[in-house]
């Protein structure tokens, strides 16, 4: 039998609440990060938590409340339960088997490289709200990077999570996502990665040629060539 498929995607800002609550597991590069966001919720200045946690009013008091409560047992849900945003609704994990949540990755900010099975609380977190942060996971990641399962890996990104993982030699697939004219597609195209993610996992199939024949809802695909990572990148366009 091939390997699975295996997807990378960005977190989301948008998170549901609650969850069972207990002891955050975590690894030494992942409590660096827990300890630092505690410490600014208790002691940083509004403008801190602002730019940290990135809302304000109710939702920043919200947000300081969540990484307070990181200092002990927190509400737990599952990677691909907790978080809610566009590429998520658009992945429907809660349809998908569960076999198909242990080949999706995230990049939290807060945990770093986190199945999509595996436990969540809720935050909020920027990736430039805690000094040396990027530098942090940048340094962190490549170990954890070396524990994923083998498998064609589709690297479904934007920029600045990308950038995390400047100098992974592992080879992996692009999936870059354009309008009818030819222009980039920036904050609709998260929606699209959750598409795209959720066609490889459904079908299983990881083979960039297989995955040109596949149809997803209102967009086409238009092509493909070799990327810079070692792998594919196949254009997406968006109909109009």
């Amino acid at each position: 039998m091939k390997p699975a498929p295996l997807v990378l995607l960005a977190p989301s800002e948008d998170k549901a609440p609650g969850g069972e609550r207990g002891p955050l597991p975590e690894s030494p590069a992942q409590r660096w990060v827990r300890e630092r966001l505690v410490a600014l919720a208790r002691t940083g200045s509004p403008a801190a938590l602002q730019k940290a946690f990135g809302v304000k009013d109710l939702a920043l008091d919200r947000a300081r409340t969540e990484a307070l409560a990181l200092a002990g047992p927190v509400p737990l849900r599952p990677a691909l339960a907790r978080y809610t945003g566009v590429a998520f609704r658009a992945l429907e994990a809660a349809s998908l088997p569960p076999e198909a949540w242990t080949q999706v990755f995230i990049l939290s900010h807060l945990r770093g490289l986190v199945r999509g099975d595996e436990p969540v609380p809720p935050y909020k977190l920027k990736l430039g709200a805690l000094p040396g942060l990027k530098a942090h996971w940048r340094e962190a990641l490549p170990g954890l990077l070396a524990s994923l399962p083998e498998g064609p890996l589709w690297e479904l990104l934007p920029g600045d999570s990308a950038d995390l993982l400047q100098g992974w030699a592992r080879p992996r697939h692009t999936v870059e996502i354009f309008d009818a004219g030819g222009k980039a597609v920036s904050h609709f195209a998260k929606k699209y990665r959750g598409l795209v993610a959720r066609w490889i996992l459904t079908h299983r199939q990881g083979d960039p040629r297989g995955v040109l024949k596949g149809r997803l809802p209102g967009c086409r695909w238009a092509g493909v060539a070799e990327n810079d990572l070692g792998g594919m990148s196949l254009r997406l366009v968006v109909d109009p």
